[in-house]
């Protein structure tokens, strides 16, 4: 059975354990009180097994706490996070399902506070959205959910964009063109953009 030789603290501020004299890994001082771990202790492979499964499973936990600190994370991106820190996808899961429990991460809120951003501050279309949020990778049923009660007028928003970027340049056909590109860039069809066009196209002509 492996013997644990030595326990020495890191500049991390976890300790250190070596298992026949070579370092195994490190873990923190709940653990270590958890396992009652000490110098020349016996493990069986299964309890080294445990061992090693707690400690991982606690320092994806410590590594998730520590992003959601930055900012918000679906499910799915939470769970690319993990996995390119190298993780276990097992660990990961496990962490992710006690995240939900805590309510730390909540798709259903994801998607409306982040659909409220992108539709008021992009001035994203409601069809690119849900692109957006796909690609985050919340589920459909919550993003139809979290989009239910959203009050928006395409029409109206194009307008509001025409006027703070495009304006001025809707004199001639190269700056309706861009203006066409940029709302296209943002999601809005081609025949929205283009009602709303005849307007300004109207009210220059009178001019």
């Amino acid at each position: 059975m492996p013997v644990l030789t030595k326990i020495t603290p890191t500049k991390q501020g976890r300790l250190a354990l070596f298992f026949d004299e070579e370092f195994a890994f490190s873990v923190d001082l709940e653990t270590l009180a958890q396992f009652g771990l000490q110098k020349d202790m016996e493990l069986t492979e299964e309890e080294l097994d445990e061992l090693m499964e707690q400690t991982q499973y606690k320092k994806a936990k410590d590594r998730a706490f520590r992003l959601l600190g930055y900012k918000s994370y679906t499910r799915h991106l939470l769970k690319q996070r993990l996995l390119q820190e190298d993780f276990p996808q097992e660990i990961v899961l496990d962490v992710l399902d006690r995240l939900e429990e805590l309510g730390l991460i909540d798709d259903l809120d994801y998607a409306r506070r982040c659909a409220a951003d992108l539709l008021h501050l992009k001035q994203y279309s409601l069809s690119r959205v849900r692109q957006e949020l796909r690609h985050r990778g919340v589920e459909d049923a919550d993003i139809e959910e979290a989009l239910m009660d959203v009050d928006n007028d395409p029409q109206e928003q194009i307008h509001q964009i025409i006027n703070k970027k495009y304006r001025t340049a809707l004199s001639d056909e190269k700056g309706r063109r861009r203006a066409v590109n940029g709302l296209q860039r943002l999601g809005y069809s081609y025949s929205q953009i283009r009602q709303v066009l005849r307007d300004y196209e109207i009210e220059i002509n009178e001019d």
